[in-house]
C-alpha cells in the first residue's frame, strides 16, 4: 500500500477544498514546488497533484506549475484535473508524470478512455468521484446517472489498471473513510483502487490496508498536523527515497 500526500493547485497555491467545494477553501502553501519538495525531505516517495482550477474549466490551467513539480520532486507523481484531449495527456507524459488521473472524459467518452488506454495503458487510472451515492463530473459541479460501481466494473473489463475513489462528501472533514464502500470495491473490483476522502489518522491507514486498498490520498490531515506523516510511513514500511515506479 502507498501513501499519497496530496497537492491541490488552485491559483497557483496549495489549498484544500471541504467536500469538493470551491467556496470552502483553505490556503496551505503559496509554492507547491516547495511543498513537493518538503514532503521529499520528509521521505515521501508518491504525490498526488490535483489542478483544481484545470477541473472546473476543462483544460490544465497549471500544467507548467505542475511540470516543475515532477521536475524537482523526481518520484512517482500521479495527475489530475482537466485532463480531457490527447494533446494535454502528452504534455504530462513528456513531463514526466507517472500516472494520470482521467475523470470526466472517461466517464462521459469511452471512446476518448479506450485510445487513451490503447496508447499508453499502464499511464492512466481514471477517478471516480462520488457524491450522494452518484458520479459527480466537470469539477464535482454536476452529477452523472450511472452507478459508479457498475462504471468500474465496466471500465476495469475494458483494460482501467485501476482507479482512485473519492468520497467526496467526506472529503476535507477528517471524518475517517467510508470502510464498508471500500470493502464492497475491494470484493468487486480487480484492479487497484485508491482511496481518497476523510483519511484522518494512522489507525485508518491502517484500516485501509487491512481492507486491501492499494493506496491512500492524504490532505488535510497531514497538512493541519492531524496525522503524523512519518508515523504513517513506517506504518507502510515506507523508506526515505524516490521512485517512478507504479506502486
Amino acid at each position: 500500500m502507498q501513501l499519497y500526500p496530496a497537492i491541490d493547485i488552485r491559483n497557483g497555491k496549495v489549498v484544500r477544498l471541504t467536500q469538493g467545494r470551491f467556496d470552502q477553501e483553505t490556503v496551505y502553501g503559496e509554492d507547491p514546488v516547495r511543498t513537493a519538495l518538503q514532503f521529499r525531505e520528509r521521505g515521501v516517495q508518491h504525490l498526488h497533484v490535483v489542478d483544481l482550477d484545470g477541473a472546473r474549466e476543462g483544460v490544465p490551467v497549471n500544467r507548467f506549475l505542475i511540470r516543475e513539480i515532477v521536475k524537482a520532486f523526481r518520484g512517482f507523481v500521479q495527475v489530475g484535473g482537466g485532463v480531457r484531449s490527447k494533446d494535454i495527456a502528452s504534455f504530462y507524459y513528456d513531463a514526466g508524470v507517472s500516472r494520470l488521473i482521467l475523470g470526466t472524459a472517461a466517464i462521459k467518452d469511452p471512446v476518448f478512455l479506450g485510445s487513451m488506454i490503447e496508447q499508453h495503458p499502464d499511464l492512466f487510472y481514471v477517478g471516480i468521484d462520488v457524491k450522494d451515492e452518484s458520479l459527480a463530473v466537470n469539477g464535482w459541479l454536476d452529477l452523472d446517472t450511472q452507478d459508479p460501481l457498475e462504471v468500474m466494473v465496466r471500465m476495469s473489463e475494458l483494460g482501467v489498471r485501476g482507479f482512485v475513489y473519492t468520497d467526496i462528501h467526506r472529503d476535507g472533514l477528517l471524518s475517517g473513510p467510508n470502510f464498508a464502500r471500500y470493502e464492497t470495491l475491494r470484493r468487486t473490483v480487480r484492479v487497484p483502487v485508491i482511496a481518497s476522502g476523510g483519511v484522518r489518522d494512522i489507525s485508518d491507514i491502517a484500516r485501509l490496508r487491512e481492507i486491501g486498498v492499494d493506496g491512500a490520498i492524504v490532505g488535510k490531515a497531514i497538512y493541519t498536523g492531524e496525522m503524523d506523516l512519518t508515523e504513517a510511513l513506517r506504518l507502510l514500511g515506507i523508506a526515505a527515497g524516490g521512485s517512478r515506479s507504479a506502486p
